[in-house]
């Protein structure tokens, strides 16, 4: 019964874990693109981007506009670009030092 109560959190994670998807979310956070311009960028094709795509817009992670026969995603600036911001500070407090030091 108790891990019922992971479930949503865990595929929270497991959404972000996966590097395509990482990848994308941290390209959106400069500005919105298509998917052809997203994949061009990362060097992925339209297809792989557009299968993560579909599961970033269903987790809520980034939202789709149509504009004529395209769709334009952007990221959630209400949720997951607050969430970015706090693990950036998390990241320059503890794990530069500790976790992920300077080579």
């Amino acid at each position: 019964m108790r891990d019922q109560h992971k479930q949503p959190h865990k595929i929270f994670f497991e959404t972000l874990g996966n590097k395509v998807r990482w990848e994308i979310v941290h390209l959106l956070r400069r500005r919105p693109l298509r998917a052809t311009e997203i994949a061009s960028s990362l060097g992925y094709g339209q297809s792989l981007v557009s299968h993560h795509l579909r599961r970033l817009e269903h987790c809520g992670f980034v939202r789709c506009t149509p504009n004529g026969r395209e769709r334009i995603y952007a990221l959630n600036r209400e949720t997951i670009e607050p969430l970015l911001t706090l693990a950036d500070a998390h990241i320059a407090r503890f794990c530069r030092k500790l976790c992920c030091p300077k080579r």
